[in-house]
């Protein structure tokens, strides 16, 4: 199958190379464009042609960039996640500290630069995200370790990528530890 996937994802006009890795360490699939490539329709029938070999669902929300205090207003930081051409930049920031990473665009890469950018901002050491994932439903998780305990946070995705990371994320500090958000929230 990884050899025909990577021949059709390769057929799809404006892209120029792809690597198909299922099975390997560092599994996934790498997909450039060409320079000028209409991003948004390549994207379209790359996930058309995922969902028809199984490798991804039919639709998955829009990762859509933003900048909001919400869900978790009340441990006082406003965060902000904003795609650009070899990644995302990611910030945090309070009223007094701003902190921002700029990471590679994959979800174990964005939740790893937000939980560092938010425990700088909060003064608080930072945790290691070990996983992120979705399952069929639409529920996103993340894995945070401190080296000792593991803890985990999930939001839904389908009020969208940015909203769902944050909460996920904080919460997943919050039970590490490193947040209080039920003393924040009062």
């Amino acid at each position: 199958m990884t050899s025909s996937l990577a021949s059709r994802l390769g057929e799809i006009p404006g892209v120029a190379s792809v690597v198909v890795d299922l099975d390997g360490f560092g599994r996934g699939i790498d997909v450039r464009l060409e320079p000028g490539a209409d991003e948004a329709m390549v994207m379209e029938r790359l996930r058309a042609l995922l969902a028809a070999y199984g490798v991804k669902r039919d639709r998955e929300p829009r990762v859509t960039p933003g900048r909001s205090t919400a869900p978790l207003s009340g441990v006082g930081v406003e965060i902000s996640i904003t795609p650009i051409n070899s990644g995302a930049r990611i910030e945090v920031a309070t009223k007094t500290v701003k902190s921002f990473r700029i990471v590679a665009a994959t979800p174990l890469a964005i939740a790893q630069g937000l939980s560092d950018a938010w425990c700088q901002v909060i003064g608080r050491v930072p945790v290691e995200i070990t996983g992120v994932s979705v399952d069929d439903e639409g529920s996103l998780t993340v894995t945070a370790s401190d080296g000792e305990q593991e803890s985990t946070g999930s939001a839904e995705v389908a009020r969208g990528w940015f909203e769902a990371l944050t909460e996920a994320v904080g919460t997943a500090l919050d039970d590490s530890g490193h947040l209080d958000l039920r003393k924040a929230a009062s």
